[in-house]
């Protein structure tokens, strides 16, 4: 990895290279495939079901997956959206600051939520998403279902 900063781009925003019309494009150049720990990368069905999802996002544009909701219980809600790094689990934020990436990217990171439990975790620059962690179980945000 490069010591220099990536402007963050924010899918929020209604400007720049990553909002309106633009497609979401992917990039694994810092997907962190050597990480053994709580999450793991996608194992046999799970594989074709990320691919898929890919997929399907990939002829999106950012601003058809920053209006997508979904509905739970407690009301509609964002799927797909920004969660600041501080709020992960402790491991998920070790690892970050292992990785450097909160100097690369800063103190947030993006989830797209992938069916009812799992998310594709990575970070936004110049419109591009750049995949951290395939997280099946929920483990990166665990949240009591209580």
């Amino acid at each position: 990895m490069s010591g220099a900063k990536v402007a963050k781009a924010d899918a929020r925003s209604s400007a720049g290279p990553d909002a309106g019309e633009h497609k979401v494009t992917f990039s694994f150049h810092y997907a962190d495939h050597g990480y053994q720990g709580s999450w793991s990368w996608p194992v046999a069905g799970e594989a074709e079901e990320l691919l898929q999802f890919l997929c399907a996002v990939g002829s999106s544009t950012w601003s058809e997956v920053k209006a997508q909701l979904f509905n739970s219980k407690g009301g509609s809600h964002k799927k797909h959206h920004y969660q600041s790094i501080d709020g992960l689990c402790r491991e998920a934020q070790e690892r970050i600051a292992h990785l450097r990436l909160d100097e690369q990217f800063g103190d947030e990171i993006f989830r797209f939520r992938v069916g009812n439990r799992k998310r594709l975790w990575g970070f936004i620059a110049a419109g591009v998403f750049y995949v951290l962690w395939w997280d099946a179980g929920h483990l990166v945000y665990p949240v009591d279902h209580g």
